[in-house]
């Protein structure tokens, strides 16, 4: 009974060391059309900026409806300045790092999907939130929020084709 009890205190101790080894907090530095937010780990800074895109989620470019719409919501509940917590999820291979991105608890990438300002990317959100995510977004489709509101609405990856 000893030895379970220092394992599992063992165990949890593993847990919480490296459950938060990939997040960090950083600060807006600006944040651009499709999803893009730039940060930097210095208050009022934006010496060594890293470009972060939503882990999951697929943000209408500038050039696609609801666009513009995107990045206003984006520059409102993220202001320049403002404390973000990150948790790196993988890198996208054009530069930017994907991310879990929450401001004042909450996130940012799944309130896009409340908003009806995103898709649900089915190539890349593989993790178990992501379930809830397709509710949410299913949820934005029956209320004809955002994105739904158009008769079709293209994501991101089909765009370009």
């Amino acid at each position: 009974m000893r030895n379970c009890l220092a394992c599992l205190v063992l165990l949890l101790f593993f847990l919480l060391c490296f459950s938060s080894a990939y997040a960090w907090n950083a600060y807006v530095v600006r944040v651009e059309g499709g999803g893009i937010v730039v940060v930097s780990e210095k208050r009022d800074s934006d010496e060594n900026p890293v470009v972060l895109s939503f882990y999951g989620v697929e943000v209408p470019t500038l050039q696609q409806p609801f666009g513009p719409e995107a990045l206003e919501y984006l520059r409102a509940i993220l202001p320049v300045g403002s404390t973000v917590n990150v948790e790196s999820a993988s890198n996208d291979g054009e530069g930017a790092s994907r991310a879990l991105i929450q401001i004042d608890g909450r996130s940012v990438n799944y309130q896009l999907l409340v908003e009806g300002l995103a898709w649900v990317s089915r190539a890349s959100c593989k993790a178990i939130f992501c379930r809830r995510w397709h509710i949410q977004e299913h949820q934005a489709i029956e209320a004809k929020l955002g994105l739904w509101s158009l008769p079709m609405s293209t994501p991101p990856w089909q765009w370009s084709r």
